[in-house]
């Protein structure tokens, strides 16, 4: 329609400038040349919109003005042509109209084409002019009607398919969802009264080792494998909120696993948060921290002792979290002994690769990305989840 717009106003400027009277500036030309101007203009106006959030009347007025310029440079050059940008606007008003306003606004552009058409041609064929400008006019707008109901349909098409895929979608997550809320029911019926039940097995071990004459180690062996049956509780509960969709700050989860490393490990850790704290997704807050709980266990493995630090970082694109230590010393074994060999940290990292491909595939999986790698000091994985 656009292109056909341009079109019809250099045609309508040939017709014009090649008819008489030609357009000037006094009397009848005068008004040929003001009357052109607004059909040009109105052209111009209606081929350069692009919006459809306009009034209907501001829809209406380009093709009004363009019908009633016609008609006038009809009757002032009489000019077979100029049936053209008449038969345009009426196109115009059936494209971008309601039908009933349509018929209502063309049915007076398309009678004045032809009384002027039968007025100004030679009377033995000025009935076949006259039917000839009405038909081209009725034409052309009931071929816009029909490409307007037919854009129509297709809009309501392409709308019924993206509710259905959106229906789909959420189909899909429901399932999801059920599927992850069974398994959840089984890991806590399972997993989590089997170490519930052991860690009050244990702790009545412990009460009897503390009633008899036990060895000290024993005793701590007991009292440490009590923790550890809670530790791993409070892992399975924490998988089993993931799983279920409850939201856990990542700070208190970092702070509660830094803490167990520094007594259990002997691990030197610097946690810092930056930035405005919010919410993740469940599948994101278990990502990110059992990647810190990887990170941090091969810290303690392979740079027993080296200082580490873990920055949680909330930025408005992504939340990053950051786990570096500075290596092992130089010349130490994995246990920290002096060998008198330099043994860099990144071969403490080319063993199966199991921990950092899972690592991997937890981020990914939650739609983030992971790096690790070595750095002038040590060793950095760095996770990212975009917001």
């Amino acid at each position: 329609m656009h292109l056909l717009l341009w079109g019809v106003m250099v045609l309508t400027t040939a017709s014009a400038l090649q008819s008489r009277p030609h357009p000037g500036v006094t009397g009848q030309r005068l008004v040929i040349g003001l009357v052109l101007a607004g059909c040009l203009l109105s052209l111009a106006v209606a081929a350069l919109a692009r919006g459809t959030g306009k009034s209907e009347a501001a829809t209406a007025a380009p093709p009004l003005i363009l019908g009633v310029g016609g008609n006038v440079l009809a009757l002032l050059q009489s000019n077979s042509m100029m049936m053209v940008p008449v038969a345009t606007a009426v196109a115009m008003l059936f494209a971008r109209l309601r039908p009933r306003l349509a018929v209502l606004l063309a049915a007076p552009l398309t009678v004045a084409i032809a009384v002027i058409a039968a007025c100004v041609s030679p009377s033995h064929n000025a009935t076949e002019n006259a039917g000839a400008c009405a038909l081209l006019c009725a034409v052309l707008g009931a071929a816009c009607v029909f490409a307007r109901q037919a854009r129509l349909r297709h809009d309501h098409t392409e709308l019924l398919l993206a509710e259905l895929e959106d229906s789909r979608e959420a189909q899909t997550r429901a399932a999801a969802v059920a599927e992850r809320t069974r398994i959840a029911r089984e890991l806590h019926d399972i997993l989590a009264q089997s170490l519930s039940a052991l860690s009050v097995q244990l702790e009545g071990a412990r009460k009897l080792a503390e009633r008899g004459t036990v060895d000290p180690a024993l005793h701590q062996l007991i009292v440490r494998s009590g923790e550890l049956t809670r530790e791993g509780l409070g892992d399975a509960r924490r998988a089993v909120a993931a799983l279920r969709g409850d939201e856990v700050p990542m700070a208190d989860q970092l702070t509660t696993l830094a803490g167990r490393c520094r007594r259990d490990l002997a691990l030197p850790i610097t946690l810092s948060v930056a930035g405005q704290p919010r919410g993740l997704t469940p599948e994101a807050n278990l990502a990110l921290y059992r990647g810190t709980q990887e990170a941090l266990t091969n810290a303690a493995r392979y740079a027993a002792g080296s200082p580490t630090t873990v920055l949680l970082r909330y930025t408005p694109q992504a939340v990053t979290l950051t786990i570096s230590d500075h290596g092992r010393a130089v010349g130490a074994d994995h246990n920290g002994t002096e060998t008198g060999a330099p043994v860099p940290p990144v071969e403490a990292w080319t063993g199966g690769g199991n921990g950092l491909r899972g690592m991997r595939e937890r981020i990914e999986r939650a739609g983030g990305r992971i790096h690790a790698g070595p750095t002038e000091q040590g060793w950095t994985v760095e996770m990212e989840i975009p917001a």
